[in-house]
Parts: C-alpha cells; structure tokens; sequence
C-alpha cells in the first residue's frame, strides 16, 4: 500500500482548532512531516492564501478543508477521519486545478509573488498616473488617471477583482483580469498570462494585501508568470458550479 506524505500547516485561525487538536491526536505524524507531497490547509480562503504565500516556493500540491465563509479554494467534508486516513493511505481520488502567481520585480529585482493579485493605489481618493504596456500589443502605452488598478490571477479573481467588476477566470485559464479602480478611462480586460510593465508615480504597489513598494516616477514595475500552484478538489463539478453561480451576479 502507498503512503501519501502528508503535513499539515497550522494557522491562527480559530474557528479550525477543533480540527487542530484531531490531527494532534490521531495524526500526529502530520505536523512533523518534513519530505511533504501534499499540504493539508483547514480554514477559509484566506488561510490557504497564505498557505500559498508561504510555501509557494515548493511547488507541493494544497488540499483544503473548507471551515471558512466562501470557500472557493477548499473543500467541504464532514467525516474528517476518514477523508485524512484516505488520503494517508492514497485511496480516495482528487481532481487538480493548476494556476500560477504573478512574480513582480522591481529594477530587476524580484519583489515577490502574488498568489490573488498586484494592486497598485492605496486610497479611493488617491490620484496616480499609469501607464500600461503588454507583451502581446493589446495595451501598448495605455495611459490613464485615477485611484489604482488591479491585476488578478485566475485564483484572485473572486476576490477584490469581483468586487471592483472583473470578471471570474477558470482556475486552470491561463488568463489574468485586469481593472481600473475609480479612473478616468474605462479598464476591464481579460488578457493572456504575459508580461505587464507599468509606471506609476508615486503609487503603492501590494501583492496579495501585503504591502510592498512605492512605485517613483519612472520606475518600471514589470510583471510575469510566476510559481505554479496546483489545489486538490474531492468534487471538481461542485467546485466549478460555486464559481459559476457567483459569477451570476452580472446577470441580475
């Protein structure tokens, strides 16, 4: 019989110490595991987030138990012993989704890599100038005025690009979504997964909310396909149909 290597990433978060204190007592070996195949994420979206953030660099593979509000990235189940022993013992079927961050750098330096999105801007009543370009042509010198932007990822795209009007992108597209925040010109376009070079004078840029630099004039900040990310599913079918019925917003 195949062992599946296992650990589990522990998290703050305290609606899952029920669950916490299951794997202390029935999986120990899970909290210990050093030589992991697959990550072991409980809690909501922002828990695997930050999983991702965290681990990014690994390229292990996230399975999620869903004990948060929306959870679009994890999975609900209740018999919480035997879908951890099934998955230990490599008995019990899961669909991958793989997606990819976007790596950001700055004067050719890496700055890091946002699993969701780059939003550049802080405030609503913040007054940048960008000027955006595309590897392909599609935008080519698009300059526009106002509060920010944002640049989603196919996983980010239910979260602030959903709230600002962007539209969903499959988890396995490889697509990005981009939006303008309060601006002067209308901006909400799905483009390839390619690089993006912006100047912006004196705008914050943050990966994923965590705030990083503040873009100078004349600085380039330069975007490109980053780390993959590969979630785990027990129902595919379910999974997507939560994202198209969210998506049904736009029609109402």
């Amino acid at each position: 019989m195949s062992i599946m290597r296992i650990r589990y990433l522990l998290n703050t978060d305290k609606r899952v110490s029920k669950f916490d204190r299951l794997i202390r007592e029935k999986f120990p070996s899970l909290l210990t595991e050093n030589r992991p195949e697959l990550y072991l994420v409980a809690g909501g979206d922002g828990a695997m987030l930050r999983a991702i953030h965290d681990t990014i660099d690994t390229g292990i593979p996230y399975f999620g138990k869903a004990m948060g509000t929306f959870n679009f990235l994890l999975n609900s189940f209740d018999n919480d012993e035997d879908i951890i022993q099934s998955l230990i013992e490599d008995t019990i079927k899961i669909d991958t989704f793989k997606s990819h961050a976007i790596e950001a750098r700055l004067d050719n330096k890496k700055l890091g890599e946002a699993v969701n999105d780059v939003i550049l801007g802080e405030k609503i009543t913040g007054y940048h100038t960008f000027n955006i370009s595309t590897e392909n042509g599609d935008l080519k010198n698009f300059e526009m005025k106002g509060s920010g932007i944002c640049i989603s990822t196919a996983i980010g795209s239910t979260a602030f690009n959903f709230n600002n009007n962007g539209r969903i992108l499959p988890l396995d597209s490889n697509f990005l979504s981009i939006t303008g925040i309060v601006c002067n010109r209308f901006l909400n376009d799905i483009i390839p997964f390619q690089e993006i070079r912006i100047t912006a004078n004196g705008a914050k840029t943050y990966l994923t909310n965590v705030e990083s630099e503040i873009l100078k004039n004349n600085q380039e900040l330069i975007l490109r396909k980053g780390s993959q990310i590969e979630i785990g599913f027990l129902n595919k079918k379910e999974f997507l149909e939560r994202r198209i019925d969210i998506a049904h917003r736009f029609r109402k």
